[in-house]
């Protein structure tokens, strides 16, 4: 969609049909419970590669010549989601409205913010629900700031407004108002003003709220008649936008806009500058974890199936919602200044005198979550080993090598795509004995004349790897069946570098380490927060010099910065 297509649209929104490459504003679910052995089912996270998924899980890139001239993204136009429309509601206007702006979740969504995603038309659903939403945030608003944004009595001059509009609504808009929006909203507030001060503001914040210029981002470059038909580079109010949003989900703060109105952004040493300053703030490092989260497997606890509480009963909804906020806290720091190696290798879990106990872990008093180096057995290979990421991808009742492995085949191998499992993948899965073991289910699959071995084979061995660790996560040294366990498996089809025999998550852990593979991978799941695209397929030389510097130094932060400071980032190639 172009940019003059925008403004074609009604201020408000009325006219429904408003379409472009978006970003959906909820997520396409994906986040259900686990199925019965099913490949590929409930497989959620940030490009998890399974099919039907945005997924970014295709082999390792080649040595093919990079493309000196590509751009890391698209020239696009990106519809907010609806965590990014409080976001900015919150920060421009002063009020948090309710999450669900557009549509209700019954679970947390999957990562989603692909601008890539297939068009997505605005129905006239959501455009009640915008208007529902703009009106409840500006009646907020203005009850609650009606004096900040008018600060020029109860009787505001039109010179007033004016102010109001140039500031608030131009940050929502994200570029400054033109003269022509200037008038057509003051026209609004004069409408409003007949009944009070009050109603002719709440008047311009609902239209703003409202205007494809507030739901819809542009990355197109300077205006050009029917869009761009080249490369073209961002408009510095274009680039704020962009890294604020990569880092925080939301508009620029006054610095980063001050140096958007004045155009010294595109300096570079300006931009370096920046990045830095936005990547260190507190809202920026929790908003890098909450999103490496999806491709981490945290978010996926909120929305399993309650844990079976007779054969668990110390799992309560305390323990699973620690358990999150745990977890959470871990990745958070790991994008602040963690590292791969970290994240592969990390023994500290942040845990209060109730996760304590549940997990056999000493030493720890208090309801407040902590950060504690773990020296109990079981817990030294990073996020493998955390609790809350073992309990998120396993059955209510029992293990779970199937979305075990297909969550560390997705977020560390990036091996080639999982195809959707067959259609009679559940009815093959419920000849299978009712007390199976996961490694009798395993060999089963293996052997099983359905085919079920070809794509089980890929990801199987991985999920039993993690066999030492019971449905909630707590670790075990015998199974249900009083059994020694056995966590050996052998890895196959997943290339030289990860292939052999195994014995547990540390042997895992080794072969991530000695090579490229799981560094490269993260490397695509960052660029999808970053990008909102997948760039499996991308052949850009950028990329490709982030990836390789990455795998050199594995800092989170570092990695972030390359990304955000890449002259590639700065620009955009025509679609096709």
């Amino acid at each position: 969609m172009t940019r003059a297509k925008i403004h074609a649209c009604a201020l408000a929104l009325a006219a429904v049909g408003c379409t472009g490459t978006v970003g959906a504003g909820r997520s396409s679910g994906g986040s259900g419970a686990p199925g019965a052995g099913a490949a590929g089912s409930g497989a959620s996270g940030v490009g998890t590669g399974v099919a039907g998924s945005a997924g970014l899980g295709t082999g390792t890139a080649g040595a093919a010549a990079c493309d000196q001239a590509a751009s890391l993204a698209p020239a696009r136009v990106w519809r907010l989601t609806d965590a990014e429309y409080v976001n900015v509601v919150a920060q421009v206007f002063g009020v948090r409205v309710p999450s669900e702006v557009t549509a209700a979740d019954a679970a947390p969504p999957d990562f989603s913010n692909f601008s890539e995603a297939p068009e997505l038309t605005v129905q006239a659903t959501t455009v009640a629900a915008y208007q529902k939403a703009a009106h409840a945030a500006a009646t907020t608003a203005v009850a609650a700031n009606l004096s900040i944004f008018v600060p020029c009595g109860k009787a505001p001059s039109d010179a007033c407004v004016q102010g109001f509009i140039h500031n608030r609504v131009a940050r929502a808009f994200g570029r400054p108002v033109t003269d022509s929006e200037t008038q057509d909203l003051l026209a609004m507030y004069h409408v409003g003003v007949t009944e009070s001060a009050a109603a002719g503001i709440r008047m311009i914040i609902e239209a703003t709220l409202q205007s494809p210029s507030f739901l819809y981002r542009t990355e197109l470059g300077p205006q050009t008649a029917g869009g761009p038909s080249a490369k073209v580079k961002l408009t510095p109010y274009e680039l704020a936008s962009a890294v604020s949003f990569a880092l925080t989900d939301s508009v620029p703060d006054d610095e980063l806009w001050g140096h958007a109105t004045d155009g010294t952004l595109a300096t570079p040493s300006v931009l370096a500058a920046q990045v830095d300053r936005v990547l260190a703030m507190p809202a920026a490092q929790s908003n890098l974890g909450k999103q490496a989260g999806y491709w981490l497997g945290v978010e996926k606890l909120q929305s399993i199936v309650p844990k079976n509480t007779t054969i668990f009963p110390a799992w309560t909804p305390a323990v699973q919602q620690d358990l999150y906020t745990s977890a959470r806290l871990f990745v958070r720091d790991l994008m602040g200044s963690g590292t791969m190696n970290d994240l592969l290798s990390s023994r500290r879990m942040y845990l209060n005198a109730n996760l304590a106990s549940v997990y056999g872990i000493p030493g720890v008093t208090g309801t407040d979550l902590q950060p504690v180096d773990v020296q109990a057995p079981g817990r030294d290979s990073g996020i493998f080993t955390q609790p809350a990421i073992l309990a998120a991808w396993s059955h209510p009742d029992r293990g779970d090598a199937v979305h075990r492995g297909l969550f560390i085949y997705n977020a560390f191998v990036c091996g080639p795509t999982i195809p959707p499992p067959p259609a009679n993948a559940q009815t093959v899965a419920a000849t299978f004995p009712a007390d199976a073991s996961q490694r009798e289910l395993a060999t089963l699959r293996a052997t099983n004349a359905a085919g079920c071995g070809a794509c089980h084979a890929l990801f199987d061995p991985l999920g039993l790897s993690t066999e030492n660790y019971d449905p909630i996560g707590r670790y075990v040294t015998t199974d249900d069946k009083g059994q020694p366990v056995d966590a050996s498996a052998t890895l196959k089809s997943l290339g030289p570098d990860l292939d052999g025999p195994i014995n547990g998550l540390p042997d895992v852990v080794a072969k991530l380490k000695a090579g490229r593979r799981a560094s490269d991978c993260a490397s695509r799941n960052m660029a999808a927060i970053v990008l909102g695209r997948s760039v499996a397929t991308d052949t850009s030389c950028a990329f490709q010099s982030i990836k390789d510097q990455f795998a050199k130094s594995g800092s989170f932060a570092d990695y972030f910065r390359a990304m955000l400071t890449s002259p590639a980032f700065a620009t955009r190639d025509a679609a096709p």
